[in-house]
């Protein structure tokens, strides 16, 4: 993958993810799909995210055969992850979030010991992904504890409050394309740190 390519597929990637969240937050914000749909929805398209991965694998990145295992077993663990049924609730999607976390580190670490530069843009762009999905699991997690709230006007006022944060956080990514810059790492630090805001949120909020 040579540096340029990979600039464009880092802006490529700040594009469709702003869209998939400016989707959520108009889902989100009209109450048209109930938490556990929204999970699949994420999970869904990890899984494709997931198997385009799977292929760079298979065009035959430099590795051992024994490490090439190493990572395709990695892989499925998380792919079956993904293939849990639908979370009926908080309790259930807590535990698959969390083994679904969990298979995602353990192939992360994996494959950030094994490879050459070139695979390692591509676990790059693999963490970005990560951190999208993760962030996309945190506004589920919103949505399945307002589900556990009677309908007044507090949950109106906590449904809007969540939506303008969603909205503040697109800008956000609109405004990284618009400045989109050569420097790679310019790029992943603020993509990062755009993720981290979400994140926080969304912990404060369940502190509230």
């Amino acid at each position: 993958m040579e540096e340029k390519n990979f600039s464009e597929q880092t802006k490529q990637f700040m594009a469709d993810w702003q869209k998939r969240l400016e989707e959520m937050q108009l889902q989100f914000s009209l109450g048209k799909m109930d938490a556990g749909d929204a999970f699949e929805k994420q999970k869904e398209h990890y899984k494709t995210l997931l198997q385009s991965f799977k292929e760079n694998l298979d065009k035959g990145i430099t590795m051992s055969e024994e490490k090439l295992a190493e990572m395709k077993d990695k892989m499925e663990a998380l792919r079956l992850q993904l293939s849990l049924g639908k979370a009926d609730g908080m309790d259930a999607f807590e535990d698959q979030k969390n083994k679904i976390e969990l298979a995602m580190h353990e192939f992360y670490v994996a494959g950030k010991t094994n490879f050459d530069d070139v695979y390692n843009k591509s676990l790059t762009m693999f963490e970005h992904n990560a951190e999208a999905f993760k962030t996309g699991l945190e506004i589920v997690k919103l949505q399945f504890s307002l589900g556990k709230m009677d309908l007044n006007d507090e949950l109106k006022e906590k449904q809007k409050e969540i939506s303008e944060k969603m909205g503040e956080l697109s800008n956000h990514f609109k405004t990284l394309q618009e400045a989109a810059t050569e420097n790679i790492e310019e790029m992943n630090m603020q993509l990062k740190d755009n993720f981290e805001k979400m994140k926080s949120f969304a912990e404060s909020w369940f502190k509230k």
